[in-house]
């Protein structure tokens, strides 16, 4: 009997937890944690994050950066946007990985997010910082999902699994 990705991506996940919980986490730069917690994350839930034109960190994807001339961007880049049939999916703003903080401070921060998500045409937008991640509707800005602690990745994997992995996500999967 072979393991699913599904299954294998829940394994992943809960060593990413239990490396959360024993992780040091006031010494995270947004840079660590995105390259220790959050690709890993994106990985375990099927996106190839080695692909640029599946998973492109600081800037836009490739598909868009051919179609709109440089003078027609927005300035601001977001750090990262999921491409799924070389059309922008999610796009995520990463924020360094914190014990205790309010990832609802970055309010501001999540508008602009929106509006990043509204531009490229995304279904999803989100924050997070690993310790906590927050999924948002670009069109009415209302917070679909909220795990408020890595361990709910574990407990609600069902509902991680639904929104954010490349499976589910795919056309095939519908």
């Amino acid at each position: 009997m072979s393991i699913s990705s599904k299954e294998l991506s829940k394994s992943i996940i809960k060593k990413l937890v239990d490396k959360w919980i024993s992780s040091p986490r006031g010494h995270f730069s947004e840079q660590d944690t995105a390259t220790h917690f959050i690709l890993p994350f994106l990985e375990a839930l099927g996106w190839n994050v080695y692909d640029i034109y599946e998973v492109k960190q600081g800037s836009y994807p490739i598909s868009l950066t051919k179609a709109i001339p440089v003078e027609n961007r927005p300035l601001k880049k977001p750090d990262c946007v999921i491409s799924l049939s070389d059309r922008p999916y999610m796009v995520f703003e990463f924020k360094a990985l914190v014990d205790g903080g309010d990832i609802d401070r970055y309010k501001p921060r999540i508008e602009k997010l929106q509006e990043e998500a509204q531009y490229l045409n995304c279904k999803y937008c989100i924050l997070t910082n690993f310790s906590e991640t927050i999924v948002y509707s670009p069109v009415s800005g209302k917070e679909l999902n909220r795990f408020r602690r890595p361990e709910d990745y574990k407990d609600r994997f069902e509902e991680l699994w639904e929104c954010l992995s490349k499976e589910r996500a795919s056309p095939q999967a519908a």
